[in-house]
């Protein structure tokens, strides 16, 4: 009898299991549903808003941006709806090297998610090197200079980028032929310097005079050097204007 009991009991439940499947199928009826109120933002959609963003920023467009090792952080499901999104980059190093921003993704113009995306960022652009070997205390000229393309991000702040900015300057030291030149290798160079001889130029109203002097200090252009006047001896202090003249104001 008990026997017969539990076969009794196994049966039943075996045919409730296949007359009434309902409850199996309204759950999977809901899941479906919920699911479908959500909606999931690839990582590539997050790199190009990314990609876009740094170019956008720097000004720069094709081969002088290049963006890899993207990565993303707290992307996840959101709700259904119209995405929009707001990038913010706090960081005062800049979008060069490894750069983050952070990029509030809202639905129907609720916050949703704040998902954080960081990549390596190189910059190339123009700067100036030398073409041949430079010794210390050489004046540069033009023909010393040329552009190269170069990645900048991997270069000082301080690498001159304008051929304009170096003519006229001295190496403070030797320089290499094909180097990058920065500002704190070069240095002003002066136009006289002790033991020059140079005319003295006085000027007040309609009279003009001139007479030989000697160059008692290095001085540049525009600056105030002491001369002395060969004629009369007379140490005086006058204004550089160039390699063979200097001015005194009355």
């Amino acid at each position: 009898m008990r026997r017969l009991k539990y076969s009794i009991i196994i049966f039943g439940c075996l045919l409730c299991i296949l007359l009434f499947p309902v409850g199996t199928t309204a759950a999977k009826r809901n899941t479906k549903v919920t699911t479908s109120n959500y909606q999931t933002l690839t990582e590539a959609k997050f790199n190009a808003l990314f990609s876009a963003y740094v170019r956008k920023q720097l000004g720069k467009k094709g081969p002088d941006v290049s963006v890899y090792r993207v990565k993303v952080m707290g992307n996840g499901p959101i709700p259904a709806g119209k995405v929009t999104f707001q990038l913010l980059h706090k960081d005062q190093r800049g979008l060069e090297r490894q750069v983050s921003i952070t990029a509030l993704v809202r639905v129907d113009g609720i916050e949703a998610r704040k998902v954080r995306i960081s990549g390596w960022v190189d910059v190339f652009d123009s700067v100036v090197c030398v073409s041949r070997n430079v010794k210390r205390g050489e004046i540069l000229q033009e023909d010393d200079l040329y552009l190269s393309r170069k990645n900048i991000s991997r270069l000082p702040s301080t690498t001159l980028t304008e051929i304009g900015k170096a003519i006229g300057l001295m190496a403070k030291h030797q320089i290499r032929a094909e180097t990058p030149l920065k500002e704190w290798m070069l240095m002003r160079a002066p136009i006289v310097k002790r033991g020059d001889m140079v005319t003295i130029l006085a000027k007040s109203g309609g009279l003009r005079v001139s007479v030989p002097g000697k160059i008692l200090e290095k001085g540049y252009k525009g600056q105030l050097v002491q001369v002395q006047n060969t004629m009369s001896r007379k140490k005086i202090y006058a204004k550089v204007i160039n390699d063979a003249t200097v001015m005194v104001d009355f």
